[in-house]
């Protein structure tokens, strides 16, 4: 379960980041209502998709919101998985030559050249 100290990591995430909750509701699409809700306790979970967009925003893995500072197997293997989401997804973006490009950075990089 999802309770106050959710909140404080959430408080403690915005202060290294130099933003406030107000800007974390606009980056995230959170209504700021929920943080309200949950820093006086009146909310006491909340919902996969709020933790995952909160997770996003951060770039930290969902457990840091449930307080477990060691990352398990699942944990590194769900960040590996958001890391190559978010690799293919900018490649989207990109124009052919530019692909062509990122392939032999990347291929470089895995092989070590």
């Amino acid at each position: 379960m999802i309770t106050l100290d959710t909140y404080g990591k959430i408080k403690e995430l915005c202060d290294e980041r130099g933003i406030n909750i107000a800007a974390l509701a606009q980056g995230t699409g959170i209504r700021s209502s929920v943080f309200t809700e949950l820093k006086k306790g009146r909310t006491k979970q909340l919902s996969a998709p709020t933790l995952e967009k909160l997770a996003a925003f951060f770039e930290v893995p969902v457990s840091v919101f449930f307080g477990d500072d060691e990352a398990g197997p699942e944990t590194l293997q769900n960040e590996l998985f958001r890391k190559r989401k978010l690799l293919f997804d900018l490649s989207a973006k990109a124009t052919e030559e530019e692909l062509d490009r990122i392939i032999k950075i990347v291929d470089a990089l895995v092989d070590g050249n």
